[in-house]
């Protein structure tokens, strides 16, 4: 296991290890010392830049819409990881292969590469909107063609519900502002989305995730910690290699992290995961997965992690981070922190917001709610969708043409035309964001935090998983850490 933190050393020290090219996030402060003030630094942050800092989200932009109807393959970037050497097809044959010649249960009735959509059906929920059952329309995979689409299209569809310097500024922090490091980061980022269909992911939702990583609840957000950071609970010992696929495992990854960037709005932009090793045992480990996750929080993913709690391990891990930590910047080696007992949860989390089984008094316990057979009735409804995409199209284009004017009044040397542009980018921004949710109830199924209540209209509410976990709305199984 001393493995996992040298790994995890590799992978955050890549952002860590570069010379800053101005006074461009200068003073972040440690997660640490975030806590200890009870306040998120918002250093680099969206709508809360230096000079130096918003000048160089400028640059970023006019480089951007540069290359912007340029076809994306055409686009020079940083070169496409794939942090595990795996025929993604050829994986998909055998996990088929197994699923009819040697079938399995892997948890409560899933069995293995069994879908959410498949299980829901065998329990009796089918959906009555398509033709044969299905939770939601086919995807249209020609709108996302790798070999047609322009970066512009493709950088868009990466966006989605964010504000669009959000997402940028993450690459610029990432590569500590090094305007043609960030650059290149963000368009190897775009690409490989493209080339994983994470529009596609995001389509079908849970529904076309493994059954049994859903119901066991692998991964889970849940709460917030005392910065506001939301919660992921992730236990070890529910994980084994061998109950699905890489692809399968990749997907659920993915549509997660898609998932939680539903959760988070400025200036709260990271999470708090919790690497819960109860009852942990070599049998949980995962070397493929261990890469992947760590690879898409540093190229794909980046500044979402706020901070990594590891929480009830083997005595040596700290040893072996004492060890490790001193090569990292110290902000980074800071999001790292161990906890043995529930004290040392409490130092992050408040006792209200800290899970009943782990020391506090949450009394939330994981169970997965199955979709409801009609949830995604409106992704059926394609003339509302086009009409909704022809909005945020117009949005689009608006928030262009208000950052065009903001970067020639940079170059120009127009101060006062610069901070009047940038007002209206802000404004132009927010109806971006509006227009974008009124497209994602057509071309996002509903999910999981959806279904809870958790998350409607942008509006995350953590009390209300509760009561429905209280009105037993769910006919799935509870399944304790």
């Amino acid at each position: 296991m001393s493995g996992l933190f040298k790994a995890i050393s590799r992978q955050m020290s890549h952002s860590s290890d570069l010379s800053s090219v101005s006074a461009a996030g200068s003073g972040r402060e440690a997660i640490t010392t975030q806590f200890s003030k009870g306040r998120v630094d918002t250093c680099g942050v969206y709508q809360h830049l230096s000079p130096e800092e918003e000048n160089l989200l400028a640059d970023f932009w006019e480089k951007l819409l540069d290359d912007f109807d340029k076809p994306l393959q055409s686009v020079e970037c940083d070169p496409i990881a794939h942090p595990v050497d795996c025929d993604d097809e050829q994986e998909r044959k055998k996990a088929r292969d197994i699923e009819e010649n040697s079938p399995f249960e892997v948890f409560d009735g899933c069995m293995y590469n069994q879908s959410v959509a498949n299980r829901c059906k065998e329990l009796g929920i089918v959906p009555e909107c398509g033709k044969d059952g299905e939770f939601v329309p086919a995807f249209d995979k020609s709108a996302m063609d790798p070999n047609k689409v322009a970066l512009g299209e493709a950088f868009w569809a990466a966006v989605r519900e964010d504000h669009p310097d959000v997402l940028v500024l993450r690459f610029l922090r990432a590569r500590k502002w090094d305007l043609d490091k960030a650059y290149r980061m963000a368009v190897a980022a775009v690409k490989w989305r493209v080339r994983e269909g994470v529009q596609e992911i995001i389509w079908h939702g849970d529904t076309a995730n493994d059954a049994s990583l859903m119901w066991k609840g692998v991964s889970y957000a849940h709460g917030k910690d005392k910065l506001g950071h939301p919660i992921i609970w992730s236990g070890s010992c529910l994980h084994h290699q061998k109950d699905q696929s890489y692809p399968q495992l990749k997907r659920y990854l993915i549509w997660m992290m898609e998932t939680l960037r539903q959760l988070l709005s400025p200036p709260v932009e990271r999470v708090c995961l919790i690497m819960d090793l109860t009852d942990h045992s070599n049998a949980n480990m995962d070397w493929p997965f261990v890469k992947t996750f760590l690879k898409f929080l540093e190229a794909y993913y980046p500044e979402c992690l706020g901070i990594c709690i590891v929480y009830n391990g083997p005595w040596w891990f700290s040893g072996v981070w004492k060890l490790i930590s001193p090569l990292l910047d110290p902000v980074v080696a800071a999001k790292v922190q161990f906890a043995q007992k529930p004290e040392g949860l409490l130092k992050f989390i408040d006792a209200k917001e800290l899970l009943e089984i782990r020391g506090g008094k949450d009394k939330y316990v994981y169970k997965y709610v199955m979709p409801e057979p009609n949830e995604n009735k409106l992704m059926f409804d394609a003339e509302a969708r086009q009409y909704a995409a022809k909005k945020l199209g117009v949005a689009h284009e608006e928030f262009i043409r208000a950052t065009i004017e903001w970067t020639d009044s940079k170059e120009a040397g127009d101060d006062d035309g610069f901070a009047a542009a940038a007002t209206k980018r802000i404004e132009l921004s927010d109806l971006v964001v509006n227009a974008a949710r009124g497209l994602d109830k057509y071309t996002r199924a509903r999910h999981f935090y959806h279904r809870t209540g958790v998350l409607s209209n942008g509006v995350v509410d953590w009390t209300k998983v509760q009561e429905a976990d209280e009105a037993d709305t769910s006919a799935a199984a509870k399944f304790e850490l």
